[in-house]
């Protein structure tokens, strides 16, 4: 009872009720495998969305006969079309390797200084805390996202790694999360998801393709039935006032 008063006291916000995002991506198709409806569906309200794409993505790929160096274009190509086919043209890439041998703390800075470029007022990111992740990049951006998002929120530690300004309540939204709490209808855009997913031919044979369509059409209609939305992506949410000394937000 105690944790049901505590939602209707500070309750989780609506995710399609803002103007700006910030979707945060290990690799350059996890934004679209995950949440790629839900980035549509904002697009078509016309709300502003960028992208931010951790690493290059040089290790991945089905085709070993490619050099890690043209990979990374290749890559980087496939994400414009996607995002592109999303209705996102802010997409920013950052320069470091696939596979988490990198500086985090220089990673997070690139990120502080997105958020106080962009100004979202929610940033989606990998849920770090999923027991079965084992990816160190999905892992590593989900907290370093995670800690960014805490940083901008402060003048003196944002000067602290030489960047001025700051953004105060930015909610986070978890993706690849184990505990949804908040539910994106997308019966309007699940396609164009799959369509995005599509793009990223250099990861992805038919075979891997068919299946990833299908676990995720499982998932947004398994999502769908427990919010009343036929088809919809998972997020578990924290706004500001949950992100600190809040508990009990772990059981909305």
């Amino acid at each position: 009872m105690f944790v049901s008063i505590l939602k209707k006291a500070v309750p989780l916000p609506k995710l399609t009720q803002f103007d700006r995002y910030l979707f945060v991506g290990p690799h350059p198709d996890d934004i679209e495998i995950a949440c790629g409806g839900t980035a549509a569906l904002l697009t078509k309200l016309h709300k502003q969305v960028t992208f931010i794409i951790a690493t290059n993505g040089s290790v991945g790929g089905i085709d070993q006969s490619v050099t890690s160096e043209q990979l990374v274009e290749i890559r980087q190509q496939e994400a414009m079309r996607s995002a592109e086919m999303l209705g996102v043209t802010d997409v920013r890439f950052l320069p470091y390797d696939d596979g988490g041998d990198y500086d985090q703390g220089a990673m997070k800075k690139d990120i502080v200084a997105t958020i106080l470029d962009v100004q979202p007022q929610v940033v989606f990111c990998p849920d770090y805390t999923v027991p079965s992740e084992c990816h160190p990049d999905h892992l590593n951006v989900g907290k370093v996202t995670t800690e960014a998002v805490f940083v901008a929120s402060w003048d003196k530690l944002t000067a602290r790694i030489g960047l001025d300004g700051s953004v105060v309540g930015t909610a986070l939204a978890y993706y690849y999360t184990h505990k949804p709490n908040s539910y994106v209808n997308v019966c309007t855009t699940y396609k164009l998801r799959r369509e995005a997913v599509a793009c990223h031919a250099s990861q992805f044979t038919q075979t891997d393709l068919h299946n990833l369509t299908t676990y995720f059409n499982l998932r947004e209609i398994r999502f769908g039935l427990r919010s009343a939305k036929r088809r919809a992506e998972g997020y578990r949410v924290l706004a500001l006032t949950h992100q600190h000394c809040f508990p009990e937000a772990s059981e909305y």
